[in-house]
């Protein structure tokens, strides 16, 4: 590989991707040429021979690819196949139409036999049953490497594939169902630190013992093996040592300086027992690991905190808001005064229309007899009348944006991803702080849209009702971005997503449908009762009907079930970054 050589990454904002970046850059590599998914999908074949007819790099390093833990390997298995197989299958083809010199696919120690000699050797691939939790995943690692292979016997090409153990470094993703163990546990001591929570509690035994590789170590070897001519088909790279769950999350513990201690959670997957590689062909080259692993845990988490500042990464905030005597004292005082404005002539039926507001606007996205859900968006510099509603509570989650919400006792800062809820009589009013706007969900339960009544209004309400007008026209409803779902039979999933948050709404017919497919995917999200309540093993209520949670307290509650059938609505934001 010379200096002036086009090299093509791909998956440069992963953990092995970004690290192949830097390495390449330090060494005075000029043309690295790199596509994010939003220019290039990798999934789709158009796209990927379309970019390789344009560009044509004569090396590529294949790190993109879809990765997790435990739990999102065993959970989402289609995914985790599906993207993997496309990803691998458009790249390595193209890169032979196309003669690319050399082409580096990054596979992991996952794909190994689950009972296969310890450490693995790389002849002992493809010699027997793969570990049943993460399977899927290993069996498009294993087509990956077989048709790097087949390529070099068929067409003499000069693609390699690294075996990779366990990888940790910077830019990883830190979602604790998604990560893998290293970033997981970064995050889970980093926040239980943060928050002074006296345990950390941690999947399996403890006892898994893995090998764990830094990420400029391993982007160091696939420099050196892109530089070997006629380099043997697969290599093993990792430091040759083996550790501990348990070892790792105390070198963890000691990194963040968290003084609670770990709890082992033995009911949970921790995959296989023992995994590590024997890593003598690419040592008897001459290549060998740099960072020992405290080092390189000390480095990932000085990375780590300077991502989560610069990111202003953060878990979402769920507030409640109580009544108490200055909201009782307040409604009394309008009732015996002007009294309660009327809103008896106001059309009930909002579905397919806009309702104008001289903050903004909104519209009714979802409607029961428990429930109704209303999308608000507040533009800039605006803020809602100082208002209550006697006969309903309300919840306001916010898609994106920043917002303060105040009351007569409290004011509370809120971003995207966060939530409020108010108990009815609770007055308040919302302010915009975001330049682009404020987006919101307003959850009122029951659905009595009219009950309204406002102390103060900057723009004149203050003795009025509900408004009444209202957008309906095709043209205008898409102008304002509509969108509605019906909780009517056989509807049973309806999903919105745009550039600012995702949207979902999932029916469940009974308390077997929702243990059957009831999944938490992100412990960042929402969710939201649109009708019926989820209740944990004890039938305490975790979320009743109108109500909101984080997922990340449903899902440490460990069994949940529900009461009949029921509607559940997940929000995520793009405002919130992990």
């Amino acid at each position: 590989m010379n200096k002036s050589d086009k090299i093509y990454v791909a998956g440069h904002n992963g953990l092995v991707g970004s690290a192949v970046c830097r390495r390449l850059a330090a060494a005075g590599f000029t043309d690295v040429i790199t596509r994010s998914r939003a220019e290039l999908d990798l999934c789709d074949q158009n796209h990927v021979r379309a970019f390789f007819d344009r560009e044509r790099p004569k090396y590529v390093f294949l790190a993109a690819a879809k990765v997790g833990g435990v739990y999102a390997n065993d959970t989402y298995r289609a995914d985790f196949i599906y993207e993997n197989l496309m990803i691998q299958s458009n790249v390595i083809h193209q890169a032979f139409v196309h003669e690319t010199s050399k082409l580096l696919f990054f596979s992991s120690a996952d794909m190994y036999p689950k009972n296969c000699p310890q450490p693995a050797k790389e002849e002992y691939l493809f010699g027997g049953p793969l570990e049943p939790t993460c399977e899927p995943f290993a069996v498009a690692k294993l087509a990956g490497a077989q048709m790097c292979e087949s390529y070099n016997r068929q067409y003499g090409t000069d693609f390699t594939v690294a075996i990779a153990p366990n990888v940790y470094g910077p830019h990883q993703r830190y979602d604790s169902l998604n990560a893998q163990v290293v970033p997981s546990l970064l995050k889970k001591f980093y926040e239980a630190k943060a928050s002074s929570s006296d345990e950390v509690v941690i999947w399996g035994a403890g006892g898994a013992q893995r090998d764990f590789l830094y990420s400029d170590d391993l982007a160091d070897a696939a420099i050196f093996i892109m530089k070997e001519s006629g380099a043997p088909d697969f290599f093993n790279v990792g430091t040759g040592s083996g550790y501990t769950i348990a070892q790792v999350a105390e070198a963890i513990k000691k990194a963040v300086g968290y003084g609670g201690r770990i709890v082992f959670d033995k009911t949970k997957p921790e995959g296989a027992v023992r995994k590590l590689l024997d890593v003598s062909k690419i040592t008897d080259l001459g290549w060998k690991a740099g960072a020992s692993l405290e080092a390189g845990l000390a480095a990932t988490y000085d990375s780590f905190v300077g991502e989560m500042s610069r990111k202003e990464a953060r878990v979402s905030i769920v507030c409640n808001i109580s009544l108490n005597r200055k909201d009782s004292q307040a409604l009394k005082k309008i009732q015996k005064g002007r009294g309660i404005p009327s809103s008896e002539a106001v059309e009930q039926d909002f579905r397919n229309k806009i309702v104008i507001k001289p903050w903004g606007h909104e519209f009714l996205v979802f409607e029961n007899e428990e429930t109704s859900v209303w999308f608000l968006h507040l533009k800039k510099g605006h803020s809602t009348s100082m208002h209550c509603h006697p006969g309903k509570n309300t919840s306001l989650i916010i898609l994106s944006g920043k917002a303060m919400s105040s009351t007569f006792e409290s004011r509370n800062y809120l971003k995207g991803g966060d939530a409020i809820i108010i108990e009815k009589g609770v007055f308040h009013f919302t302010k915009v702080l975001s330049d682009d706007g404020l987006c919101m969900f307003e959850i009122e339960s029951p659905p009595l849209k009219t009950d309204l009544v406002r102390l103060e209004d900057r723009y004149g309400r203050a003795e009025l009702g509900y408004e009444s007008e209202a957008a309906s026209s095709p043209e205008r409803l898409r102008e304002y971005g509509y969108f509605h779902f019906e909780d009517t039979p056989p509807q049973k999933r309806f999903a919105h997503a745009d550039d600012r948050f995702t949207a979902e709404f999932e029916v469940f017919a009974d308390a077997k449908d929702f243990q059957d497919h009831f999944k938490i995917d992100d412990l960042g999200c929402l969710y939201t009762s649109c009708r019926g309540n989820i209740v944990g093993a004890d039938g305490k209520t975790l979320l009743a009907s109108g109500g909101t949670q984080k997922a990340d307290v449903l899902f440490n509650a460990g069994n949940m079930s529900v009461t009949g059938r029921t509607v559940i609505l997940k929000t995520s934001t793009r405002d919130r970054q992990l």
